[in-house]
């Protein structure tokens, strides 16, 4: 078994770890920052020498972590073109949901066929920002009826200018407090053609499960994310169908508003032009292609050459 820091407090099972470190392995997580110093002297006392540090389930600016530990286990993306001294990419949940492991959300299922009849959705958990800005923007445009659009946790936030309902749910969804997904297998998923991802962080290069939904579930994507995913998604070998959602325009902004408000934009437009379903008929072949890469031994071995290089246990 891998071991943790502090055996009393809650953590995401990693045991998969053992396939790269001895399983007497100490795993600090991102879970131990809350407290530095008292990790600190955790740290200073404990006698396992076979140390990680593993954080790659919660996006964290890696050029300021609280304290040094090698190797770290990274899920952001800039260091799969340039690996850092002591730092590896791990891609944990690209790499998880492409073998159908639904790590901790236990109602997950890998499929929704590709029979969809209506355009647009767009899911939400934690009412971050820039999820917000998006409900906001559909709302003043008048096209947030044309979209499946929720928000599953009533929390407010002081820096959030909005006004909006919570929590906003759409028909069937059930509130993430005790970490299950509704996963693919929901008539969302089924039903519509396009998913507008907001991720976890717009600003931080992290791939979260989010990302990963559209192309388990057979949908064409337009990403809400850092500046580059759509680029990093398209050098991995995915179809991002630049033909048809012109990412190419907003992927290099640097500035998160304006890449948000160009998302928003060429969406709008999408939407009131009414061919989302016909578009994706169109493109059906490419997209059930993305699925089965999605899921293909090549696929991880692609995404995985730092992991790979790792000495096993």
């Amino acid at each position: 078994m891998i071991e943790f820091l502090d055996p009393n407090r809650f953590y995401t099972n990693r045991q998969y770890l053992t396939q790269w470190f001895d399983v007497d392995t100490l795993c600090v997580t991102d879970n131990d920052f809350e407290n530095v110093e008292h990790t600190k002297t955790l740290l200073s006392r404990h006698p396992n020498a076979n140390r990680i540090l593993d954080i790659t389930h919660n996006p964290w600016i890696d050029d300021n972590l609280p304290f040094t530990l090698e190797p770290v286990l990274t899920n952001n993306f800039k260091f799969f073109y340039s690996p850092g001294s002591g730092t590896t990419f791990f891609p944990l949940f690209l790499w998880m949901y492409s073998l159908r492991n639904p790590l901790w959300w236990d109602t997950f299922c890998f499929d929704a066929g590709s029979a969809k009849t209506q355009g647009l959705m767009c899911l939400n958990n934690r009412p971050r920002l820039h999820r917000t800005q998006v409900w906001a923007e559909f709302n003043r445009r008048g096209i947030i009826d044309q979209c499946a659009f929720s928000f599953t946790e009533p929390v407010y936030h002081e820096k959030d200018q909005y006004s909006y309902p919570y929590p906003l749910n759409i028909a069937g969804e059930q509130v993430d407090l005790a970490r299950n997904d509704i996963g693919v297998g929901h008539s969302v998923y089924r039903n519509h053609a396009v998913n507008l991802v907001t991720e976890t962080d717009i600003d931080l290069t992290y791939i979260s499960e989010k990302t990963c939904k559209p192309f388990v579930a057979r949908q064409i994507p337009i990403i809400a994310g850092s500046a580059g995913i759509n680029q990093f998604l398209s050098d991995i070998g995915l179809d991002m169908f630049s033909d048809v959602v012109p990412w190419a325009t907003w992927d290099s902004e640097p500035d998160s508003s304006i890449r948000l408000q160009k998302i928003v934009d060429f969406t709008e437009s999408w939407i009131r032009s009414g061919s989302m379903v016909t578009d994706y008929n169109r493109l059906l072949a490419r997209i059930e292609s993305n699925k089965k890469y999605f899921h293909s031994e090549e696929f991880r071995n692609r995404i995985m050459i730092q992991m790979s290089n790792l000495e096993p246990a």
